[in-house]
Order: structure tokens, then C-alpha cells, then sequence
């Protein structure tokens, strides 16, 4: 069963690859951060440290996954859907690799951050614990992306709510740190598995406070693919008993 999971997710994969807006996003999105801070840090007269291209990195992976809000509605559109829903292995089964094509697909970002960081001259400190932290991201973000596709499978114009999926997302998260009238509701917005993955992935309080923030990312995770299951079976319920997806 495991391989073929594998299996569907490398084909959706593909599918999404030949897209290409989804590749000139996961491209703009990351490279364009990435010149950001480059030239922001230039015309300060400051250092650009390895963290720029983590950035740009985990920016252009979640701005890519952020296309879920409208996955479930884009099958509809190309007419593949229904024959999704009705597979033999199951609706969610065979939805989970469409979902999870995008947050795959969007790890490229950080290749492609550390090849623009080498060019520009951005240091790129690759650890052991940077390597873990990055499959925790993964998995953060392919738990969240499978939870607003299943809330968003409901809306047939769930492409335009985009943009307002993504941008707080990068906000609350932390991914360029906290604004100050949100360090008092730190801790609340543990409930996004982002936050602690991106955490984690910062790595800046030593070991056990790495470990203790993939520990939190895992969880929540987790939490979160439990809830997009509840979430993705009423949406699905009610797809089949009021064809609001236009499947009959």
C-alpha cells in the first residue's frame, strides 16, 4: 500500500511539474524573496547570513503549497474528479497524492534558494539537524496543505482565496520572525505546524531546543492530518449527496 502511495504521489508530481504556473510560482516566489533580503541587507552595509536562503526556501515551498485551496476544484475543472472519488482504493486515498504533489513539488525551492544563494554569495551551513529540520517543514507544510484543500473543496472559487491562504500563513509562522504584537501569542500559534517546523528548521537554541520544536512540529502535524480526514469525509459526503463538486 505504502508503494503505492509512493507511486501516485511521483505521478502527481510529474502532472504538477508540467504545469507551469506552478513552476514560475515555485520559481518567482522563491528567488524573488531571496533578492529581497539580499539587496535590503546590501544597502544596510550588513552581512547576509545563511538564514536568507532558508528563508527564500521555506517562503517558496508553503507559497507553492498554498495552490491546495483550489487542487480538489482545479481536478473538477480538468474532469478527473469523479473518477478520483470513485476509485476503488477509495476518495481521500486517491486525493491525498494530489495534495501532496504540491508540497513535494515545492521543496525545490530550497535547491533552488542555495544555487541563488552560492551565486550571490550567501554562506549556506548545511547541518545534519538542517537536513532533518527540512523533512519536518515537509511535513508540516503537506499537513496543512491537506487541511485547507479538504476546507476549501466545498467553494468552486476556491482558486481566488490563494493569495489569502498564503500570505498569513508566512506571517504567523515566523518565517521572518515574529512581528512584536504577536510575541505575546507565541505560544497560541503553536497550533500551526509551521510555526514549530520553522523553528526547527532555524535552529537557533541549540539542540534540545531543536529537538523540542520537531517534537511540537511532528505532533501538531499529525493532529492536523487527523483533522483534514474529518474535514475531507464531510466535504466528500456532501459532494456525493448534493453535487456541490459536480459529481453525481
Amino acid at each position: 500500500m505504502i508503494a503505492r502511495s509512493v507511486r501516485m504521489l511521483a505521478f502527481q508530481v510529474r502532472l504538477f511539474a508540467r504545469n507551469s504556473y506552478f513552476t514560475q510560482l515555485l520559481v518567482t516566489s522563491t528567488v524573488s524573496i531571496l533578492l529581497l533580503q539580499y539587496v535590503a541587507s546590501f544597502g544596510a552595509g550588513s552581512v547576509v547570513t545563511s538564514q536568507a536562503w532558508l528563508r527564500a526556501g521555506m517562503t517558496g515551498t508553503w507559497t507553492t503549497c498554498a495552490v491546495s485551496t483550489g487542487l480538489i476544484g482545479f481536478q473538477r475543472f480538468q474532469g478527473t474528479l469523479v473518477h478520483q472519488v470513485a476509485a476503488r482504493i477509495g476518495a481521500r486515498p486517491a486525493l491525498v497524492p494530489v495534495v501532496g504533489s504540491a508540497a513535494t513539488f515545492g521543496l525545490l525551492a530550497f535547491p533552488l534558494a542555495a544555487a541563488g544563494g552560492a551565486i550571490l554569495g550567501i554562506p549556506l551551513a548545511i547541518t545534519g539537524t538542517m537536513i532533518v529540520g527540512l523533512v519536518v517543514f515537509w511535513f508540516a507544510s503537506l499537513s496543512t496543505a491537506l487541511l485547507v484543500a479538504a476546507a476549501f473543496a466545498h467553494s468552486p472559487n476556491a482558486l481566488v482565496y490563494e493569495s489569502t491562504v498564503a500570505a498569513p500563513i508566512v506571517l504567523l509562522s515566523g518565517m521572518f520572525g515574529l512581528p512584536g504584537a504577536l510575541a505575546p501569542v507565541e505560544p497560541v500559534l503553536r497550533i500551526l505546524p509551521l510555526r514549530s517546523a520553522v523553528q526547527a528548521l532555524s535552529d537557533g537554541g541549540g539542540p534540545a531546543v531543536f529537538w523540542l520544536d520537531t517534537f511540537l512540529a511532528v505532533v501538531v502535524s499529525v493532529l492536523w492530518l487527523v483533522a483534514s480526514a474529518f474535514v475531507a469525509k464531510a466535504a466528500l459526503r456532501r459532494a456525493v449527496d448534493h453535487a456541490t463538486l459536480d459529481i453525481t
